[in-house]
């Protein structure tokens, strides 16, 4: 395809990276969001917060290892182009209330932890789930995505629920 080509059909070059972004997000072309989509389902009605919040740690690993370079590219991009920003802002929006809505599905069965307020646990979430992270640890610390799963599960159980999270040797 020519060039000419993809910018009519798709828009210019922000449109392409927020379609590309689209696709790694949910790893298809199929026009279904995320949170419509049958494992996303399982995760939300996971009775367990503990497993909900390790069942989304993996899910939100194999995201990460789709989309980690493109958000690096739409974040360089955002330094130097209004439209870039304004996209980025977007996306960035979205992961909010991705993070929300695990936060609203883990308290339909397990309090937060004392003295966490939900849009407080939904800022967390969003922090730790940022492909950022993933790119500085996997990408460019060597981490294997299990170790930065199981780290996001950790730090997600840690942060949002009382009491300890169960060690991985047990």
């Amino acid at each position: 395809m020519s060039r000419a080509t993809i910018f009519a059909s798709i828009g210019g070059k922000l449109a392409i990276l927020k379609a590309a972004y689209d696709v790694a997000v949910v790893g298809d072309q199929a026009p279904v969001p995320l949170v419509q989509r049958p494992r996303s389902q399982r995760i939300l009605r996971q009775p367990d917060a503990r497993r909900m919040l390790g069942d989304y740690a993996l899910l939100a690993t194999e995201i990460c290892g789709r989309v980690a370079r493109i958000y690096e590219a739409l974040r360089g991009a955002a330094t130097a182009d209004p439209d870039a920003r304004i996209l980025r802002e977007r996306v960035r929006a979205e992961r909010r209330i991705g993070a929300s809505n695990l936060v609203s599905a883990v308290r339909r069965n397990t309090p937060l932890k004392p003295g966490l307020a939900p849009e407080a646990a939904a800022d967390l979430v969003w922090i730790l789930n940022d492909p950022s992270l993933y790119h500085q640890l996997v990408i460019e610390r060597g981490w294997a995505p299990i170790e930065f799963s199981e780290w996001l599960a950790e730090a997600l159980q840690t942060q949002l629920l009382a009491g300890r999270a169960p060690s991985a040797k047990s």
